[in-house]
């Protein structure tokens, strides 16, 4: 359809300049030939009129368009008090043309591809940076999982986590005696237990850590872990705090508010 209204277009311009160029064109057989190629490619666009309507609101808008066009070429004056006129109707300062309003457009749809270019990639850029958090957050719930295991799961992970944030810490502070235990059953005290390094290091184990002499044991380091994430502000992940070393997360933990005695 578009391609015959073209064809159309161009039949019509071509049809106005032969005039122009020729003085008694109407008597040539070519332009007997135009008019009935105008005529057919006209009526095969237009849609055939409906009972009620002979003519269509589109038809009487095409013919007006065809008839302006000629106008433009061989009386331009007439043309333009046209344009004035309808522009005073329509109450606009300027009449655009269909191909010039398209143009117009899809300059319009590109400027907002492009404007939209960067929220998207900022929007990914957000979403990968989710997904990282996500799996720091994972690797967070299962540390304080290994280093707190006595603390149940109650169906929500953030309580359990703070749970388990708050048993490490209470854990870290609490008297020796209520770290070991109370007495037996039968209400006497306990006997008094070899020495022996519990899973939360002293100050001297730190300090021997810090200066090298020794390195944390497997329960101390997944308390130190533990402890670190936390005074760190969850910077780290448990992995990346053991590829740190020891040394580094024991001057952390001396460097605490509340170091180990």
């Amino acid at each position: 359809m578009t391609s015959q209204n073209d064809l159309r277009t161009l039949l019509i311009d071509a049809r106005i300049a032969l005039r122009r160029e020729m003085g008694h064109f109407d008597a040539d057989p070519l332009s007997k030939r135009l008019e009935q190629a105008i005529r057919e490619i006209t009526e095969a666009v237009m849609p055939p009129p409906s009972a009620s309507t002979k003519t269509s609101a589109q038809q009487v808008a095409l013919a007006w368009q065809t008839v302006c066009r000629g106008l433009k070429l061989t009386h331009e004056d007439l043309y333009n008090e046209l344009s004035t006129r309808v522009m005073n109707l329509l109450n606009v300062k300027e009449l655009v043309e269909p191909v010039t309003e398209l143009l117009q457009l899809e300059e319009q749809v590109k400027k907002l591809e492009a404007a939209q270019k960067p929220m998207l990639d900022r929007l990914s850029d957000l979403r990968k940076k989710a997904l990282e958090t996500q799996h720091r957050l994972d690797d967070l719930h299962k540390a304080l999982g290994a280093a707190a295991p006595q603390v149940t799961d109650d169906g929500d992970a953030q309580a359990l986590a703070i749970k388990r944030i708050d048993a490490l810490r209470e854990g870290a502070h609490a008297p020796p005696a209520a770290q070991a235990g109370g007495g037996a059953g039968n209400g006497q005290a306990a006997a008094p237990k070899p020495p022996t390094e519990g899973p939360i290091p002293s100050r001297a184990v730190l300090e021997a850590v810090v200066a090298g002499s020794r390195e944390f044991s497997k329960e101390q380091r997944e308390w130190t872990v533990g402890e670190c994430m936390a005074l760190t502000g969850w910077e780290f992940t448990p992995v990346e705090l053991i590829q740190h070393g020891d040394a580094w997360m024991a001057q952390k933990i001396l460097a605490s508010p509340n170091p180990p005695a």
